[in-house]
């Protein structure tokens, strides 16, 4: 499977999680997933990021609070998960409300299936506490 194969799966996937708002940024291939279950504004769940530097599903674990340190402990977990070390893989900032899956890690199967059953897990985790 292509990376941009992968991204299209992807982006059908994170769309059949519920009803989003979907934008995607001008000057970069960079699509934005928010849900939209409340009627109050709710913040970006996740985000797919075909740009060279990144090329990444970037999940928003901590939503809506940019200040927030849950990312590195939950970027822990999926690296172990997956079995990849972000740091080695990735020489952006990283924030820390956020996790980041390189694509490629995503071309095996099993770790697709993971990371997919992983972001259902997290989306309903912020639909149903907020």
């Amino acid at each position: 499977m292509s990376e941009l194969i992968l991204f299209s799966d992807l982006y059908k996937f994170l769309g059949s999680l519920g009803p989003m708002r979907i934008s995607m940024t001008g000057k970069t291939l960079s699509i934005g997933f928010t849900p939209m279950k409340f009627a109050g504004k709710m913040a970006k769940f996740a985000t797919l990021n075909g740009e060279k530097n990144y090329r990444c599903l970037i999940l928003h674990v901590d939503a809506g609070n940019p200040n927030s340190i849950k990312g590195p402990k939950i970027q822990e977990q999926v690296q172990a998960l997956l079995g990849f070390d972000i740091e080695v893989l990735r020489k952006f900032k990283k924030k820390g409300h956020e996790v980041y899956i390189p694509l490629e890690v995503l071309l095996d199967s099993s770790n697709l299936k993971a990371a997919k059953e992983f972001t259902q897990g997290e989306y309903l985790r912020i639909t149903h506490t907020r």
